[in-house]
């Protein structure tokens, strides 16, 4: 079965759908959007219908069963304008004429007892792949602890720019906790490429565009993902952060810093609920 929880699915959603809602964004979304892992199809298929968007969208799943999955959660909700595809991504996101990709990548720095929750040696590396695929928009979820200061870095190598940001913190459990993982972000931790504190760490839904005249949001979005400075899942850092509160980001207001539940830019809500666990 695809990889679900409820709580980051609706912050994936939440995120979507202020993309969605952009309304600078509309000549890009125009030409549809892309999406990397549908998994269920809920996230979209949520964000779509609270926007009452008509914009096209294609979601790549690779695994076969996942994508019968959501092929029959899609046909179920009745949305005409998205569709499931059985493949990669990476072999046929550019056949289309979207100029956006979004999506969930996996993020956990080594392989544990869930191999389709990895996302490479950082945990980045997926997601260091959508941004060097050439999209004029992309919105991502990003981890603190997967080497956000090098992800960052290489979005803005590539040419692009943090149009708008969100974030909230989520509590380390059992994925995160299996000990091939949490002795990965450990070691990630001490060489400066992981952040957290000892029960949480913080997700991002990041939207990137290739444009030089936006304002780029990436300062305030790194103080967020950065501030967590322990050495080790459950153990205490020095200077440990508070990452209880969500926090949102914009790149023409890049002095905001942590707001609390609900506090989220118009054009959607972060959800009210606990921390997020994974």
């Amino acid at each position: 079965m695809p990889f679900f929880d409820p709580v980051e699915s609706g912050f994936y959603a939440s995120c979507l759908e202020n993309l969605l809602a952009d309304t600078r964004l509309g000549p890009v979304l125009a030409d549809g959007v892309v999406e990397l892992g549908a998994g269920t199809g809920i996230p979209m298929i949520e964000a779509l219908r609270r926007q009452e968007s008509a914009v096209p969208v294609r979601g790549f799943e690779l695994d076969e069963r996942s994508s019968r999955v959501a092929a029959r959660i899609v046909e179920k909700s009745g949305l005409a304008n998205y569709r499931i595809v059985h493949g990669d991504f990476f072999a046929g996101a550019r056949e289309g004429l979207e100029r956006c990709a979004v999506g969930n990548p996996p993020y956990l720095p080594a392989r544990g007892h869930s191999p389709e929750l990895w996302g490479g040696d950082t945990g980045a590396e997926i997601s260091r792949r959508v941004l060097s695929a050439g999209f004029e928009t992309v919105l991502l979820l990003v981890s603190s602890i997967s080497d956000p200061v090098g992800l960052l870095d290489h979005a803005q190598a590539a040419g692009y720019r943090v149009a708008d940001w969100m974030a909230r913190p989520i509590v380390f459990g059992a994925y995160t906790r299996d000990r091939q993982v949490s002795g990965r972000v450990g070691e990630l931790a001490r060489r400066g490429h992981a952040f957290f504190t000892h029960d949480r760490y913080v997700i991002a839904g990041v939207t990137w565009v290739a444009d030089p005249a936006v304002p780029d949001g990436s300062e305030a979005l790194l103080r967020v993902l950065t501030a967590g400075r322990a050495m080790a899942i459950g153990g205490p850092g020095p200077d440990e952060d508070e990452l209880g509160s969500p926090a949102t980001g914009h790149a023409a207001r890049t002095t905001r810093e942590v707001v609390g539940v609900g506090s989220a830019r118009p054009g959607g809500a972060l959800p009210a609920a606990a921390p997020l666990v994974r």
